[in-house]
């Protein structure tokens, strides 16, 4: 479990909207429906604009987004699904799976982790900036993979970073401009500076409270606390992943993946991780809390991949400028009020 300083390193995500169903399905989440490329065609699309931006956006919980990531950044073969119900996952071959991504309130976990290193051969990477722990989760399971063509620019980074430890990884992560890139295609500038105002709210308030560490000052319980559990209760991305011979769950925010069990010859590893599966549901329906499950698997639908790109060019529209420029020119001619009505 991390402490409260790795917590201040190690972020989580913005708050997000629930929809009809109970599943989260606005900003930092995603809400699932359809699959992958069967080509690299994307992997070289042109990010300049949002390269000198060193932070992470929030992303729309969708499926289709997260296939989008995978495809642009060269990986060609993984779909993302969305799992609803949880008997559903049968429906696909255990090989054919390579990860699960569970999203929902985070919670800090009850128990101590049992592992207290990081286990050789594993691939896991510490989040150490906000919002990026859907790329996080994605990360984690795709570079535990062999099998999985990443494509030549991750193959490299997957070789590069194979012998770091979990936080020089998600630092390097950090620094991984094509990652990055493709990760904030689908934010607006508004949306980056919405980041950024948070990010300088936070670090003001941390060095409040290192003021009044300092001075002893008595806190003011209430209010503090409640800023501590919405900050620490934002909505997050954990990944399960089977990895030399093991399941582990694979939360950024903590120091180590933990180990769920083993899986023994001929046995599918979504025997082991159904527990764990079925308790988080069973909780996030108890306290009606938004929740949503993808699976990585094997790409078998290439059917709408042509709708999948006209959706995700709308969605990566920036109709920001337009509506400023708009805006200045109802409000230079003295009619704003009878544009906006």
């Amino acid at each position: 479990m991390p402490t409260n300083g790795d917590l201040a390193a190690l972020r989580i995500e913005g708050d997000a909207a629930m929809g009809d169903s109970g599943q989260a399905l606005s900003m930092a989440t995603s809400t699932p429906r359809d699959t992958v490329s069967p080509s690299t065609d994307d992997a070289a699309m042109d990010t300049t604009p949002l390269g000198s931006w060193s932070g992470w956006a929030e992303l729309e919980n969708d499926p289709v987004i997260f296939s989008t990531l995978l495809r642009e950044w060269g990986v060609p073969n993984v779909q993302v699904d969305e799992v609803v119900p949880l008997d559903s996952i049968f429906e696909y071959p255990p090989d054919s799976i390579y990860g699960l991504i569970f999203l929902s309130r985070w919670v800090a976990q009850e128990n101590e982790n049992e592992t207290t290193e990081a286990p050789p051969g594993v691939w896991f990477a510490n989040q150490t900036l906000s919002n990026s722990c859907a790329t996080v989760a994605l990360m984690n399971v795709i570079n535990n993979h062999g099998t999985i063509n990443l494509g030549p620019i991750l193959n490299d980074f997957r070789d590069n970073t194979i012998s770091m430890t979990p936080k020089d990884r998600g630092l390097e992560l950090d620094r991984f401009d094509h990652v990055r890139n493709v990760h904030n295609s689908f934010a607006t500038d508004f949306d980056k500076m919405n980041v950024d105002l948070r990010l300088k709210q936070d670090f003001e308030l941390a060095e409040k409270k290192k003021k009044a560490a300092k001075l002893k000052r008595p806190r003011k319980k209430r209010k503090e606390d409640d800023d501590s559990f919405e900050d620490e209760s934002g909505f997050h991305f954990v990944a399960y992943v089977p990895a030399n011979g093991v399941v582990w769950r694979m939360d950024g925010l903590e120091r180590f993946p933990r180990k769920l069990g083993s899986v023994d010859d001929g046995n599918s590893w979504i025997a082991v991780v159904l527990p764990e599966l079925q308790a988080q549901l069973e909780s996030a329906t108890t306290y009606a809390l938004e929740y949503s499950l993808l699976s990585l698997s094997t790409m078998t639908d290439v059917s709408s991949l042509e709708a999948n790109r006209v959706k995700m060019g709308r969605t990566r529209e920036n109709w920001g400028p337009f509506l400023a420029q708009l805006i200045k020119i109802h409000a230079e001619k003295g009619n704003l009020r009878d544009a906006l009505q």
